[in-house]
C-alpha cells in the first residue's frame, strides 16, 4: 500500500513537471514566434517607408532629401550599436564628443549609400524569404530586391535586428549579397586607427574629406 501512494505521488508530481515545461514551451515558442514576427515587420515597415520617400522625395534639392532619409535611419537603424562594432576596443577611448562626430559621419556614409539607389528604389520590389531567431537576442530576416521589369539582377538581403530596452526592435547590421555593412565599415575604422594609435581625429577627418 505505501509503495501504490509513492508511485502515484511520483506519476502526480511527473505530470505536474510536464505540464509545467508544456506551458513553459508554448510561452517560449509564442515568443520565438513574436519575435520573428516583428522583426519581419519591422524591415517590411522600413523597405515601405523607404520606397515611398524615394517617390516623394525624387524632386527635392539632395540636402532636403538628405535630412528627411536621415530621420527615416534613426527611426530603424541601432547607430549606437553601430558606430561602438565598427570600432572596437577603441570606442571606450574616444571622448564623448568624439563619439558623437563619428556617429554623425557614419550615419552621413549610410546616407549617401541609401541615395544612391533612392531613383531606383522607387521601381523596385521587396520580397521577404525566410526568418530566423539566432541566440537570445537575435533575429536574421532574409529578404529579395527584384525588379518587375527583370532588367537587373536579384539583390539579396540579410537583414539583422535586436530588440532595445524599450522592446522595439532595430536594425544591427545589412548584409548585400553577402557583404556586411558593419564588417566593411570596421575594416576601414580600425586600419585607420591601429595606424593612428587610436586617434579618432584622424578617423573623422578621413570620413568627412569628400
Amino acid at each position: 500500500m505505501k509503495n501504490f501512494w509513492i508511485n502515484k505521488k511520483i506519476k502526480k508530481y511527473l505530470s505536474y513537471t510536464f505540464l509545467f515545461f508544456f506551458i513553459l514551451n508554448i510561452n517560449t515558442f509564442k515568443s520565438f514566434s513574436d519575435n520573428l514576427e516583428k522583426g519581419e515587420a519591422i524591415v517590411q515597415q522600413m523597405i515601405s517607408e523607404a520606397q515611398k520617400h524615394a517617390i516623394d522625395t525624387i524632386n527635392l534639392k539632395p540636402s532636403e532629401r538628405s535630412s528627411k532619409i536621415e530621420l527615416l535611419i534613426k527611426k530603424y537603424v541601432n547607430l549606437n550599436f553601430m558606430a561602438k562594432a565598427t570600432t572596437g576596443s577603441f570606442w571606450k577611448k574616444a571622448s564623448d564628443n568624439q563619439k558623437e562626430l563619428y556617429k554623425n559621419a557614419l550615419l552621413k556614409q549610410i546616407v549617401l549609400s541609401i541615395e544612391e539607389h533612392l531613383n531606383t528604389l522607387a521601381n523596385l520590389k521587396y520580397k521577404p524569404l525566410t526568418s530566423e531567431k539566432r541566440g537570445k537576442k537575435l533575429v536574421y530576416v532574409r529578404g529579395l530586391i527584384e525588379d518587375p521589369n527583370k532588367q537587373k539582377p536579384n539583390v539579396n538581403l540579410l537583414w539583422k535586428l535586436a530588440a532595445n530596452k524599450a522592446g522595439s526592435f532595430l536594425i544591427l547590421d545589412l548584409e548585400i549579397e553577402g557583404i556586411s555593412l558593419v564588417s566593411s565599415q570596421k575594416a576601414e575604422a580600425m586600419s585607420i586607427l591601429r595606424k593612428n594609435k587610436g586617434d579618432f581625429d584622424v578617423l573623422l577627418k578621413d570620413m568627412n574629406k569628400d
